[in-house]
């Protein structure tokens, strides 16, 4: 799992992005952490950019993705 940063937010806590695989990480205000798959890297950016709202931005282009909940 890549190094997760804080994000202004209230629905995320961190995000976290790994290029190599194109592994988005998110973790949420619940504590509950995805990994989304295939991610572009250009909406990890926009989901950093989009704060201090950017799940509600962005949420629907990330849920478009694979996904893994992590234990």
């Amino acid at each position: 799992m890549p190094p997760l940063t804080p994000i202004r937010s209230e629905a995320l806590r961190a995000v976290g992005y790994d290029p190599n695989s194109r592994i988005l990480t998110v973790q949420f205000s619940s504590g509950a952490t995805y990994e989304y798959l295939d991610v572009a890297p250009e909406l990890h950016e926009a989901l950093r950019e989009a704060q201090p709202h950017p799940w509600a931005a962005l949420g629907d282009a990330v849920k478009r993705h694979r996904f893994r909940k992590l234990p």
